[in-house]
């Protein structure tokens, strides 16, 4: 095994801004048993795809969340090498985020 690759798009409401991102980016790594080696990084999107994009580099590989003012569209990237529990990072990200909609995908990432 590669890795653990959670993705989770969706549609939220009421939006996030860039300081509800970074304290996710925060905190979602201490709760999956990850530590930070850096970030998070959050920035604003342009004005043509308007939106906020943050990341944060973890002990085994990165975190990150594009959301899209467009339709309040959100799409969350989990991925570690180290495993870690799917249902422990959808529930934190489930009580940080209020979802209308979600799709969610677990990967088990391999080099078969």
């Amino acid at each position: 095994m590669i890795g653990l690759h959670l993705i989770v798009d969706g549609i939220f409401n009421p939006p996030l801004d860039g300081g509800d991102i970074e304290n996710i980016l925060s905190e979602l790594p201490l709760r999956i048993d990850m530590n930070v080696i850096a970030g998070p990084v959050v920035v604003k999107g342009c004005p043509e795809n308007p939106g906020w994009t943050g990341f944060v580099i973890i002990d085994k590989s990165h975190i990150s969340i594009h959301t899209f003012d467009d339709g309040n569209r959100i799409s969350v990237d989990v991925f570690s090498c180290k495993p870690f529990r799917e249902e422990t990072a959808l529930s934190f990200l489930e009580e940080r985020i209020r979802f209308e909609k979600k799709n969610v995908k677990m990967l088990t990432r391999s080099e078969e």
